[in-house]
């Protein structure tokens, strides 16, 4: 049980443990290099922030390799950019993750830690001393401050690092800018920073009357506002962590560090009265556990910000797609390479490929809108495989020159009887929702039973994270009392890949659909039927979503809890549904 107390009246300034009456000024002084030093290990001690950040990257470190690697990359070194590395403990524990993951895809790791407090650098180094880290890992720690005129501009790196750093920018969405400009094509930058929630509430009634602004004053919900105010596309992440503030409201000397800490200036010296009144915050936010200890929760918040892997153009004035899906498909990978590549190791002039779940086409059409195949490549036999004959007969309006119409199987990948070491190319692009998870390992073990030794597959599929899978985890949760099965999402396949032993390569696509809210038609249709492939009828497969009268759009959108998760993902009156394609490569067992 947890117990909220008020502020003891009974408290004296004697027992506070603080700087004599006449140090004592109107306005406290800032932190000086060695007390910001010393009260930051105090307040970094106090706080689970590091460990909950330290988890948050453990558990997503994999996911922030492979969205880096792309097939056609050839340099084998994974670089970092730690931007404010501070002392280097969430540094150290990044780097000891990256290092048994970092194979087959990446040979080497290069780590490059900016810190410009020489304690902190200093205490860097001698973390770095007492690991060892291997052969393949250069670190290299530079006392320097992130600016544009003294950082290195040619220089990028797969993966950059802004932990609760943002704060000490003048422009902190410059410092973004500028860091997504130092980051590679497909890169990541992660930016770790404290919620609105906790010490930033004590810091918006007292930090002006304590130091006199409020400079540093930054919050991840500031952070939110700046990239919606600029449509950047981003990933958010909630984690939980909590402040002990037992010596803090006991008025020790490390209390009174660790609030300097928070404030931002040397409370040791400020006015009797002031430091009362900051005191009493810290009391009104405190909970007091059956212990005796006193927390204030300070959750964090994680950006992820992709960096796109290729500089995507203007839709061809032929697409008509209603979505843009298929379009950053096509341009967010390096098609040409890939067939190049294939037609050259096969063993005849002419290439074999399987298009495996084709729908109707329409990647096949976003594909031939946006890659021009090399001249060279003059023969592309296309085979197309859907359970639906309608879907193929429209899909093979759409096969053009460089590709021929091949061999067109009206079955399911699970029963088609199809020729072993066959393929050079085989692709599967958002075609693997509807498949049980019971059945991929037999799909996938297929799959790559069906390319030559030299050939490789494709399977697009949508992460959890995005709406395609998680709008219908939500329908289910609110509407199904969580009763019903999902889709298969791309975890399941890599997850079902790595227990087949089938070796794999991720590359990993981010973008957002925007739809207006008062696009009623546009809703309809990406929600109904784009978004749920038919979701709300998954047991009538053959029913047409016209047809469908489960639920509407209206009884959707009014829904208190289904309203609520579809407002999440509104800015300025329009709705943002965020995509995560995972385009997994594989090649023949």
């Amino acid at each position: 049980m947890k117990t909220q107390y008020k502020f003891p009246e009974n408290l004296k300034s004697s027992d506070i443990d603080r700087q004599s009456p006449h140090h004592q000024k109107f306005v406290a002084p800032p932190l000086d290099d060695e007390f910001y030093a010393e009260s930051y290990e105090l307040r970094k001690a106090a706080s689970t922030m590091t460990v909950a950040a330290i988890e948050w990257f453990r558990n997503n470190v994999t996911e922030l390799l492979e969205g880096s690697y792309s097939p056609s990359q050839k340099d084998d070194t994974f670089s970092v950019l730690s931007i404010g590395s501070g002392e280097g403990d969430i540094d150290i524990e990044i780097i000891q993750s990256l290092i048994p993951r970092l194979n087959p895809q990446w040979k080497q790791l290069k780590y490059v830690a900016l810190e410009p407090n020489p304690i902190h650098s200093r205490r860097f180094l001698e973390r770095l001393d007492r690991v060892s880290l291997g052969p393949n890992v250069e670190v290299s720690v530079r006392d320097e401050y992130f600016e544009p005129d003294r950082f290195e501009k040619e220089q990028k790196y797969d993966l950059v690092l802004l932990t609760h750093v943002l704060y000490y920018f003048d422009k902190p969405y410059e410092a973004i800018q500028r860091a997504l400009k130092q980051t590679k094509e497909g890169g990541r930058v992660v930016i770790v920073h404290q919620t609105a929630t906790g010490i930033p509430q004590i810091q918006r009634e007292f930090m002006l009357e304590a130091k006199g602004n409020q400079n540093e004053m930054f919050t991840a919900e500031d952070i939110r506002n700046l990239l919606d105010t600029q449509s950047h596309p981003h990933q958010y992440h909630h984690v939980d962590a909590r402040l002990d503030v037992t010596e803090c409201l006991q008025g020790l000397e490390t209390g009174v560090k660790i609030m300097s800490f928070c404030m931002e200036c040397d409370l040791r010296q400020l006015q009797e009265t002031k430091f009362f009144k900051i005191l009493q915050g810290f009391w009104r936010l405190a909970e007091i556990e059956d212990s005796g200890k006193a927390f204030i929760n300070e959750p964090i918040g994680v950006f992820v910000l992709p960096v796109p892997s290729v500089t995507v153009q203007q839709r061809s004035p032929e697409d008509k797609d209603p979505v843009i899906d298929y379009w950053q498909l096509a341009q967010r990978f390096d098609w040409l390479s890939t067939f190049f590549s294939q037609y050259h190791q096969g063993e005849n002039s002419s290439l074999r490929l399987l298009d495996v779940a084709c729908g109707t086409g329409r990647w096949l059409q976003a594909f031939s809108h946006y890659i021009q195949l090399d001249e060279k490549i003059g023969n592309i036999v296309y085979d197309c495989l859907d359970p639906s004959g309608s879907s193929i007969a429209q899909a093979s309006q759409k096969i053009h020159l460089p590709l021929q119409r091949g061999n067109q199987y009206v079955n399911t990948i699970q029963s088609a009887n199809l020729e072993k070491n066959a393929y050079d190319l085989l692709w599967s692009m958002h075609g693997f929702y509807m498949i049980p998870r019971q059945d991929l390992p037999s799909v996938l073990k297929k799959c790559a039973s069906l390319l030559k030794d030299t050939g490789i597959g494709f399977i697009a599929l949508a992460t959890r994270k995005s709406f395609y899978v998680d709008f219908y985890e939500q329908y289910l949760q609110i509407f199904k009392e969580g009763k019903g099965e999902g889709f298969t999402s791309a975890e399941d396949v890599i997850e079902i890949m790595d227990e087949c032993g089938i070796q794999h390569q991720v590359h990993r696509v981010f973008y957002e659909e925007p739809i207006k809210a008062d696009d009623h038609a546009g809703l309809e249709h990406y929600i109904k039927h784009e978004a749920t492939v038919n979701c709300f009828n998954k047991d009538k497969e053959t029913e047409q979503l016209s047809e469908s009268h489960e639920i509407t759009l209206e009884e959707l959108l009014s829904h208190p809890e289904m309203e609520r998760y579809l407002s999440s993902l509104m800015r300025n009156s329009v709705y943002y549904f965020p995509e995560e394609i995972l385009l997994i490569s594989f090649n023949a067992n």
